[in-house]
């Protein structure tokens, strides 16, 4: 099995990735663990935790995919 970790895949990976692999679909798995309290590099303060944050960011890139 080949593994390739890609922080930002180019546009050959992307659509390789859209296609069925050799034995059938891709599966992605995200382990996530999320802050108390989020934190954003600008220092901007908040009362959201981090897995609410994090959702926030996921509506957004969701429109974008």
């Amino acid at each position: 099995m080949d593994v390739q970790n890609r922080v930002i895949p180019n546009a050959e990976q992307m659509a390789g990735f859209m296609q069925p692999g050799p034995d059938g679909p891709i599966y992605m798995v995200n382990l996530l663990k999320f802050r108390a309290r989020a934190e954003y590099p600008d220092g901007r303060q908040t009362d959201l935790t981090g897995e609410q944050a994090y959702a926030i960011y996921t509506e957004g890139v969701r429109k974008l995919l």
